[in-house]
């Protein structure tokens, strides 16, 4: 492969030049042609340029998959604008600390989701102490008819229209920060991965490629489009292919067999957890599955024995495991389209092309080897466990305005250290081994302690909390709160979830709330979350 130097908004006009009645996007009734996503996307600049979006421009998505999300999307990258990319599922808190810590201009909403309606949820933020919001601008415009629709627009751009538009497109670079996404890591605000559209591009290119995926293929998209994962495995590899992209505004599991049994789906992508909830749910014999064919699980670990199973049970001869993370596009590897499934099931992939991939070692790693490595697989470091570390067109433009985690995560040679451990095989293969960093993976969420802590802290019962992941079946980890109280207080397990609840989003809510006396510490006082962790597993087997 070799990279190509385009935007988001040039490649969607080339898929719209190339198969322009070709279905693109469909959600529910509605499907939209390639040359409709392009022309209702060009509307809709037009009207955002108008708004004073312009250039450089932060503008935030907070909505649900639909096609309004994905118009929006083209329309600002198009313009140049960054498009933020906000969790549905956060709280007036959560969302006020984005709009701030982002310097969000425009807020572009949808209804709502699930139970939360977004504009309640807006009313409780005092808007005017954010500096640089300007104007808040609601997706569904028109209650009788939610979704864009190519007849609601003019025939044509006015002359003076195009003109406009096609000087601004002209200003768009492919270096330019096409996306903001969010990822928690170990700190309490989450960190604003800046993404250019040449690293995305180039990105979805090489997964589409990997994947083998053509116009025949129809995707079932229910991972959330504010995730890497939903936007370059998903948008923008159709765009690449000419696939079709099917559209669920959340994941849940009885939505996902329906839509794929309705449309024929042939390719199903998801975290561990969606795949195993498909597999555990009671209803899925009554569904016809047949038309899967591929796939990518990504996200979070599996196990071999539940990646087999998976395959087995839902006929996905072609699931591939994939290996990445926000700040890397986010595929850093991924299984050959050939491989077997033992050998997928217990590794992450190969490293893709056009990047440098390697394992450097640590003060906690360097006595450590496997057996059967080869010195000369992957480059510096190669045979031996160690830190995950990648360099390449695919690595962030940096955390938005934090400088100093910036550093942290991409050293002065321009490698990005993942945080992750792992060792390559005789074979070239990745194999991921454990996390560096204490982040809780939570049906594919990454999770921060940090942030759960400092919540809980604010109680007044509350002397010390540590939060923990603890393993589960099918969520990968369950939240445990392990919390010391104050002299005589009692810890109320409900009230404690609730605090959690009313602050933060739902998915960051302890499971497990255990009182201890003292924590398991090292000489230097920190606490040893390994041994925390085995005190908490054991706490939680006597409860149960």
């Amino acid at each position: 492969m070799s990279l190509v130097s385009k935007t988001i908004g040039t490649i969607l006009r080339e898929r719209a030049e190339k198969t322009p009645d070709c279905p693109g996007i469909g959600y529910r009734d509605y499907l939209y042609s390639w040359k409709e996503m392009d022309e209702i996307s060009d509307f809709l600049a037009v009207r955002y340029l108008e708004l004073g979006i312009r250039k450089g421009s932060h503008a935030a998505i907070w909505s649900v998959n639909s096609p309004n999300w994905v118009f929006c999307f083209f329309a600002l990258l198009k313009i140049g604008a960054a498009a933020v990319l906000v969790n549905t599922c956060y709280k007036e808190n959560e969302l006020e600390g984005i709009l701030r810590d982002n310097d969000i201009e425009y807020l572009f909403h949808g209804y709502g989701c699930k139970s939360t309606v977004y504009e309640d949820l807006l009313k409780k933020i005092p808007v005017e102490t954010l500096p640089y919001l300007k104007k808040i601008v609601p997706l569904e415009e028109d209650p009788a008819n939610k979704w864009y629709q190519r007849a609601g627009f003019p025939l044509e751009l006015s002359g003076r229209e195009k003109k406009k538009l096609d000087e601004r497109k002209a200003e768009v670079m492919p270096e330019d920060t096409a996306c903001i996404m969010f990822t928690s890591g170990t700190t309490s605000r989450p960190k604003g991965v800046m993404l250019s559209h040449f690293s995305l591009v180039n990105n979805s290119a090489e997964i589409a490629r990997q994947m083998r995926w053509s116009q025949k293929d129809k995707l079932c998209i229910s991972v959330p489009l504010f995730h890497c994962f939903g936007i370059t495995a998903g948008i923008l590899c159709c765009i690449h292919s000419g696939a079709q992209a099917h559209l669920l505004k959340y994941y849940k599991t009885i939505d996902v067999l329906e839509q794929v049994q309705k449309y024929r789906c042939t390719v199903l992508n998801g975290v561990p957890t969606m795949f195993l909830a498909i597999l555990h749910n009671q209803n899925r014999p009554q569904y016809d599955l047949s038309s899967l064919e591929s796939g990518i699980i990504a996200g979070s670990p599996v196990l071999p024995v539940e990646y087999e199973e998976i395959c087995r049970e839902l006929g996905m001869k072609h699931l591939q495991v994939s290996y990445g993370q926000t700040e890397a596009s986010p595929c850093i590897a991924i299984s050959d389209y050939e491989d077997s499934l033992e050998l997928k099931s217990h590794t992450s992939g190969r490293p893709i092309p056009d990047i440098e991939f390697a394992i450097q070692q640590s003060d906690a790693t360097r006595n450590e080897s496997v057996e059967g490595c080869r010195k000369d697989v992957c480059g510096r470091y190669a045979g031996i466990c160690g830190e995950i570390v990648v360099r390449g067109y695919n690595v962030m433009q940096g955390y938005y305005k934090r400088p100093e985690e910036t550093k942290a995560a991409v050293d002065p040679d321009g490698w990005l250290h993942t945080g992750d451990l792992g060792y390559v095989d005789e074979n070239g293969c990745l194999h991921v081994t454990g996390r560096m960093k204490e982040m809780i993976i939570r049906s594919g969420e990454n999770i921060s302690p940090a942030e759960i802590e400092n919540c809980i802290i604010e109680m007044p019962e509350v002397e010390e909390v540590k939060v923990i992941g603890i393993p589960a079946k099918v969520l990968q980890e369950e939240i445990a709160a392990c919390i010391i109280p104050k002299n005589g207080a009692v810890i109320d397990e409900e009230k404690v979830r609730s605090y959690v609840k009313s602050r933060l989003s739902d998915y960051k809510v302890p499971k497990y709330v255990l009182t201890f006396q003292n924590f398991p510490i090292n000489a230097s006082g920190k606490v040893l979350s390994r041994e925390l962790r085995v005190q908490a597993g054991e706490m939680i087997n006597l409860k149960h």
